[in-house]
């Protein structure tokens, strides 16, 4: 009886563990895993019909947004899979980063005592135009020249408008040196009747040099960058002028108040404290722009 009921307890238990092994089923490598579409938060720069495209930026990479059926609003958020999918995750992408208003400026072009009378913003646009448009160019990662561009022709903007800004006080002041020495000289009783030449040949230099200066770091770069704004943020024009037409002229006629503009603009001032000659015009630790 032992011998019986020890073969049937064999038995049992052989029974058992063939029943565990069938419910341990292996992982069939063959099934493809279930991968969720990550999705981008858009918000709509205009008011736009279903089925509208229109380039977007996301992690520094652009891309074709949709718009879904019913279309949007303008300022409607909605969401769109994100480009190159799970894929295309980089790491970068989750990083903070500042929100820029789309579809309208932050403030008026008027407004650039928002901050106050000892903002260093307000001081590096009324005494130094051509320096806080570089560092607004190198926040939107745009050239010398206020284009866009790569990685390379980007890299050295700020330090390039800087140098051109140093060698032009350094050549303007030597020339004016130059020019009052020879002007305090003309009143000795030993200097002729007439001003050397080399001297007025310095002044037509200085002044020359000072149109160049004027047109290219206040006018010129400086209409590129807001009309690049105003593009990658689907802002349209106040006035109705011409297509192009009030960026130069608020460049021109008043370009202290449109640089201080564009800055208050691609930033959060509110939040992060601006500095006076950092290559982005704000601390190193600020986050990107959106």
């Amino acid at each position: 009886m032992d011998g019986n009921t020890d073969r049937r307890t064999t038995d049992t238990r052989g029974e058992y563990a063939q029943l565990d092994q069938s419910l341990i089923s292996g992982v069939d490598d063959a099934t493809p895993a279930a991968a969720a579409t990550p999705m981008i938060e858009v918000v709509a720069p205009a008011t736009l019909p279903e089925n509208y495209t229109f380039n977007a930026e996301f992690g520094g990479r652009s891309f074709t947004v949709v718009v879904p059926q019913g279309g949007v609003e303008e300022g409607q958020k909605f969401s769109v899979p994100m480009p190159g999918g799970a894929d295309n995750f980089d790491e970068a992408m989750m990083r903070p980063r500042i929100s820029v208003p789309v579809g309208h400026w932050r403030d008026g072009v008027c407004d650039i005592f928002t901050y106050g009378c000892c903002h260093v913003l307000l001081w590096n646009s009324i005494f130094c135009v051509p320096v806080t448009v570089a560092q607004v160019m190198t926040r939107m990662k745009l050239s010398w020249l206020g284009k866009p561009g790569n990685a390379a022709e980007t890299a050295g903007t700020f330090r390039i408008i800087a140098s051109m800004v140093m060698s032009y006080f350094v050549l303007d002041r030597l020339l004016g040196l130059y020019i009052f020495g020879d002007i305090f000289l003309f009143w000795s009783p030993d200097y002729p009747d007439q001003f050397d030449e080399s001297v007025i040949v310095c002044v037509w230099l200085r002044r020359l040099l000072f149109c160049a200066y004027f047109l290219f770091g206040h006018v010129y770069i400086l209409m590129n960058v807001r009309a690049y704004i105003r593009e990658k943020y689907a802002i349209p024009e106040q006035y109705g002028c011409p297509s192009g037409c009030e960026d130069a002229c608020c460049s021109c006629f008043c370009s202290w108040c449109t640089v201080a503009q564009i800055a208050r603009h691609t930033t959060d001032y509110d939040t992060y404290r601006a500095t006076c000659c950092s290559e982005t015009g704000l601390p190193e630790h600020v986050p990107a722009i959106v």
